[in-house]
C-alpha cells in the first residue's frame, strides 16, 4: 500500500496556485454546477418538456392519466457527502502519483469550497462496505477533519472484495437528507451496483468519479510482466510483447469504459473521470462547465 500523505503534504501540494486558482473561478456561475436541489416539498403541476423525470409523480400521473412532476423549493445549502473507495486497487500507479492520491486532492479540493457559506460536507469510507463515516458538517475547516480522516485511515487487515452494490444500498440508508453525493471510485467491483446507483440518484444528485490510471487502458511493450488483482492477489504472467495481447488488452479496457458510462447514463448520474495524469484543478473546471451549461439549457 502506498504510504499515506499527511494533511500537510496534500495541501502543500494543493494550496497556493491550484487551490487559488479554482477558487477564484468557481466564482459566481460556476458554483451552480454544484447547487442545492430542493428538498422542500412545495406543490404539484403538469409535465413540461425538460423537467426533471426524477421528480415525476407517478401515483399522481397513475390515478389522472396525466403527467405530473413535484416542485420543490430550492435549498441554496448544499449537504456534499463524498463515497470514498478505499480498496488496494486505488493504490495502483504507473505515473509519479496513485489513484489514492487523486482521491485524496479531489476530495479536498470539492469539500474545501462545499464546506463553505454554510454548506455542509461529510464522507462514507469503504472497501468491501462502509468502514468509517466523518458526519457531515459545516465550517471552513471540515475539510482538514476529512482529509484528516483520509490518512489516518487504515484498511481491515482482511479487506473484502468491493462490493459497491452493498455500499451504495447502506449509503441510501445513511444520507437522509437530500444531498450532492460523489462516488469516488475506479469502480472495480463485484456486479451487481447499477441498480443501487440508480436508486440513489432518485434521491440524490449523485456524480460519479471514475479514478483510472494509464497502464489500465493502455499496455506498452514491457516484455514478461506479472499482473497481479490488487483485489483478490492472483498473479498472472502476461508477455507484453505480444501484439495481439496488447490490442486484447485496448479493446477490453475500451469496453469496459463504455459499459461503465452506458450504467452511468442509464443510472441518471453525471460522470467524471480522473487520471493519475490529470490536474485536478482542470478536470473539475471542465466538469464545472459542463454541469452549468447543462443547467442553463435546463432553464432556458
Amino acid at each position: 500500500m502506498t504510504a499515506p500523505r499527511t494533511p500537510d503534504a496534500v495541501l502543500r501540494r494543493l494550496d497556493l496556485k491550484i487551490t487559488r486558482r479554482l477558487e477564484g473561478l468557481l466564482q459566481g456561475d460556476h458554483r451552480t454546477a454544484f447547487r442545492g436541489q430542493g428538498l422542500d416539498f412545495a406543490d404539484l403541476r403538469e409535465y413540461q418538456y425538460h423537467d426533471d423525470v426524477r421528480h415525476m409523480d407517478w401515483n399522481v400521473t397513475a390515478r389522472l392519466q396525466i403527467p405530473h412532476v413535484r416542485e420543490f423549493l430550492e435549498d441554496r445549502e448544499i449537504t456534499a457527502w463524498f463515497l470514498l473507495d478505499m480498496s488496494p486497487s486505488i493504490d495502483f500507479q504507473s505515473v509519479s502519483v496513485s489513484k489514492r492520491t487523486v482521491l485524496s486532492e479531489f476530495t479536498t479540493l470539492m469539500c474545501r469550497f462545499l464546506s463553505g457559506k454554510g454548506n455542509r460536507a461529510g464522507a462514507l469510507l469503504f472497501t468491501g462496505g462502509v468502514e468509517h463515516m466523518v458526519p457531515a458538517r459545516g465550517g471552513r475547516r471540515q475539510f482538514l477533519v476529512l482529509l484528516d480522516a483520509l490518512t489516518r485511515y487504515r484498511a481491515p487487515k482482511k479487506t473484502q472484495a468491493t462490493d459497491l452494490k452493498r455500499v451504495l444500498t447502506d449509503a441510501g440508508k445513511m444520507i437522509r437528507r437530500r444531498s450532492l453525493v460523489f462516488v469516488v471510485s475506479d469502480f472495480i467491483s463485484a456486479p451487481g451496483w447499477e441498480k443501487p446507483l440508480g436508486q440513489l440518484a432518485s434521491r440524490h444528485d449523485v456524480i460519479a468519479v471514475r479514478l483510472t490510471d494509464p497502464l489500465e487502458v493502455r499496455l506498452p511493450d514491457l516484455g514478461l510482466i506479472t499482473f497481479q488483482d490488487a483485489e483478490s492477489g492472483d498473479q498472472l504472467f502476461v508477455d507484453t510483447h505480444d501484439k495481439g495481447f496488447r490490442a486484447r488488452f485496448v479493446a477490453a479496457a475500451e469496453r469496459r469504459n463504455e459499459e461503465l458510462m452506458t450504467a452511468f447514463t442509464a443510472a441518471g448520474v453525471d460522470a467524471l473521470e480522473l487520471s493519475t495524469e490529470d490536474d485536478v484543478a482542470d478536470a473539475v473546471l471542465r466538469f464545472a462547465d459542463m454541469r452549468r451549461l447543462r443547467f442553463a439549457k435546463k432553464t432556458a
